[in-house]
């Protein structure tokens, strides 16, 4: 592989690693908030059929979750394997250190 092809390759899978890390942010979010609709309808009594709507709303946000987190740790797995495989082609490069930044950051998520 060609530095210029390591080079692409890893801006893609680093802004693949960045969007998942973004949509699993997105996910959590939407589930608190949508926990907190659920809690609040309960509180003031809504009608049952409003409250088992929102009640659906929050398990689709919840059933979204495993599966988003699997895909964000396939992604820093393989940009992990893809960086330490090819980091003497991209030694120096402005794409090497953002893949690096990107996965320390993804690790937070995980620890």
């Amino acid at each position: 592989m060609s530095q210029a092809d390591v080079v692409r390759s890893l801006k893609i899978k680093t802004n693949t690693l960045k969007r998942l890390q973004k949509e699993f942010s997105y996910y959590l979010a939407e589930k608190d908030k949508e926990q907190s609709r659920v809690d609040r309808m309960r509180t003031e009594g809504a009608d049952p059929h409003d409250l088992k709507q929102a009640e659906n709303v929050l398990a689709e946000s919840a059933m979204m979750i495993p599966e988003t987190r699997a895909r964000l740790e396939a992604a820093l797995s393989d940009l992990q394997g893809f960086a330490t495989a090819n980091d003497q082609d991209a030694a120096g490069s402005e794409e090497l250190e953002a893949a690096l930044a990107a996965i320390s950051e993804a690790q937070g998520i995980f620890s």
